[in-house]
């Protein structure tokens, strides 16, 4: 939470008291504290700061909000959110045998072995994988 509240500190126009909801340095004081937790402002940091798009899929809703959209970065990682906390999605292996879906790059594969960082393709997709990952999202939901 350190670049959060560092990006917001260094740029008091962007990040004002209208924007944040507080003000800005009652906000950094505020995200710095462990047991707050951050949204969509933190997610819109994140993504510049690593110059990667963040999709974040609400599982509530099944709504996916892209960060980091208008930036043209070539990769994405995707988060679901739960209405408590979000969690990272990691690449998808589909067996063939049957309609179950893990998250892993193959069955049984150790979770060191997740793929978080997703190639944004030329139609600004992350190809079936957001298909995969939405699908994930609405059979959470139900």
């Amino acid at each position: 939470m350190k670049v959060i509240a560092a990006t917001v500190l260094s740029d008091p126009e962007t990040y004002s008291e209208a924007f944040l909801g507080k003000a800005n340095e009652e906000y950094c004081a505020w995200i710095l504290n462990p047991e707050k937790w951050g949204g969509a402002i933190e997610l819109a940091i994140l993504a510049e700061y690593y110059g990667r798009e963040i999709a974040a899929y609400d599982i509530q809703t099944t709504r996916c909000d892209l960060y980091g959209q208008d930036k043209n970065f070539e990769e994405r990682v995707m988060l679901i959110y739960d209405g408590l906390h979000y969690d990272a999605l990691a690449s998808i292996y589909i067996n063939l045998t049957s309609s179950f879906q893990q998250m892993s790059p193959f069955e049984g594969a150790p979770e060191e072995f997740d793929q978080t960082i997703f190639a944004v393709q030329i139609d600004r997709t992350v190809g079936s994988v957001e298909r995969l990952a939405l699908n994930l999202v609405k059979d959470q939901q139900r």
